[in-house]
């Protein structure tokens, strides 16, 4: 079957000179002919420099679109030909040539299923070719190779994963309604570097991709601004996150989850001093990659490239397949938790629980469901009562709970002085305080009216109310007496919510 494979894929590559030979009799532009005329002195890397500049000027057209993506392809930069041929067939889905490109293109890209939809398109529009004929062996092995594919994803969908070791805190993932925009920053000033290692990185985002059949998608895009996740490449040595794993994943997170990534990738090789090979930079991009995409961790085992030495992996295992579609899964979206357990069958530390209820607090917050939220933000800080981000969180619901319509002045600046009691830096809800108590006819700045305040949240047993009014009553005099108070009140020990 393998040696099929190989004659099928010479006699691909022989058509695709014929191909060429043909188009020979239209008419082309001068900037095609040159670059063919490269390309037939061996001169293929110039050639695609000429392309490549005449589509960056207003010259650009889909003949030179189309010989680009050709050229990319002879040199083995295949997702860069697939993001050119994608250009030309959405502007002429009747390019018969290019829809061959294509699927020469999704072959040596390892989808064996789009390019046979894409040979067999050709077959209809050019039932009478040679080459239509020639295709149908070709064909014949990639269908099957699909269905081979196709039934080692379903035996790979059962077995264990490594969920818990690798999520960390808690269940960081990115929202997945629409593909996450990367922006890639030119590596070729960068010691070490080679144009080969941009087909590596592009193919380990496409790896991640076909592991999740499509649910995590990204788009390449040019301008900076507009990118989610970005790429940068770098040849220091220095850091010890670097010589370790020869790249590092940052990411930021909110309400909704990942919000953005920045990866670092060497161009060196942190032992050798000498550029990356390309298999070591290969595994490095997929397992940078799988920490953007929310595996914060590492796995136990070794042959999976989530582990934190790369020496023995063979790209994706079917571990790491599993892993990534648990974390991404609609169950783990409808009960977002994970296991209090680690796959060992330890109990994960009070810190990593705590982080949990914080991201769990987080997202219910960005749902507006702030009862929710607030019971989250409350079990954080029972394990740490010192959490910054719990007691952030905690105020900023209590706060957007408070200025709800339904929500009466009564209520709203009980709930106010919640926001506060958890947060005294949090200007919005002291501010949205203020106002309530002066439309009710209070002076907020007053010392007087804050500590007759606090006296009367006192008779209401409403201890952190009494606090927080203490406290601001402090803000506009130094008061002994006052001072004393709230350090009486701080040192009880306060019941729940």
């Amino acid at each position: 079957m393998v040696g099929s494979i190989s004659t099928a894929v010479i006699l691909a590559l022989g058509f695709q000179i014929k191909g060429l030979a043909e188009t020979k009799k239209n008419k082309e532009d001068t900037v095609v002919t040159e670059a063919r005329l490269l390309i037939e002195a061996g001169k293929v890397t110039e050639a695609e420099s000429k392309l490549a500049a005449a589509l960056r000027s207003n010259s650009a057209n889909d003949n030179i679109r189309f010989a680009h993506a050709d050229t990319l392809y002879k040199l083995g930069r295949f997702h860069f030909a697939a993001d050119e041929i994608k250009d030309v067939l959405n502007n002429n889905q009747s390019n018969a040539e290019a829809v061959l490109l294509s699927g020469k293109i999704f072959q040596s890209m390892h989808h064996p299923k789009e390019a046979v939809e894409a040979y067999k398109k050709f077959q209809q529009m050019k039932p009478d070719d040679t080459r239509s004929q020639q295709y149908g062996a070709l064909i014949s092995v990639l269908e099957t190779e699909a269905r081979n594919d196709s039934r080692k994803k379903t035996e790979q969908s059962s077995g264990d994963n490594y969920l818990a070791a690798v999520a960390g805190s808690n269940l960081l993932r990115w929202n997945l309604d629409k593909p996450i925009s990367v922006f890639v920053k030119d590596g070729t000033a960068i010691p070490g570097y080679r144009t080969e290692y941009e087909e590596s990185l592009r193919q380990a985002f496409d790896e991640w991709t076909q592991a999740t059949d499509g649910k995590i998608r990204f788009a390449f895009t040019q301008d900076p601004s507009l990118a989610q996740m970005s790429v940068v490449w770098t040849d220091d040595l220095h850091a010890p996150a670097m010589t370790a794993e020869a790249g590092v994943a940052k990411t930021a997170f909110g309400a909704s989850g990942i919000e953005s990534a920045e990866i670092l990738l060497l161009t060196l090789d942190p032992l050798k001093d000498g550029p990356l090979g390309k298999n070591r930079l290969f595994n490095t991009c997929l397992h940078e990659i799988g920490h953007a995409l929310g595996l914060q961790g590492h796995s136990p085992h070794e042959d999976d490239i989530m582990s934190s030495t790369l020496i023995v992996q063979q790209g994706l295992s079917p571990r790491d397949v599993r892993t990534i579609n648990a974390l991404y899964s609609d169950k783990a979206t409808a009960e977002r938790t994970l296991p209090d357990k680690d796959e060992y069958g330890r109990p994960l530390p009070p810190s990593l629980l705590c982080q949990r209820h914080v991201q769990e607090g987080s997202v219910a917050a960005g749902n507006n469901q702030f009862d929710k939220a607030i019971s989250e933000f409350e079990q954080a800080l029972k394990i740490d009562p010192k959490q910054e981000r719990a007691r952030e969180g905690i105020a900023i619901a209590f706060n957007n709970m408070a200025i709800e319509k339904e929500t009466s002045s009564e209520k709203s600046i009980e709930l106010f002085r919640k926001a506060l009691f958890w947060d005294p830096t949090c200007d919005i809800a002291r501010g949205n305080l203020n106002s309530y108590l002066q439309s009710m006819g209070m002076d907020p700045k007053s010392f007087d009216v804050r500590v007759k305040l606090a006296e009367q949240c006192l008779k209401n047993n409403d201890v952190r109310g009494a606090i927080v009014e203490y406290a601001e009553a402090l803000i506009y005099r130094s008061d002994d007496n006052t001072r004393k108070k709230l350090e009486a009140l701080r040192a009880k020990k306060l019941p729940p919510n």
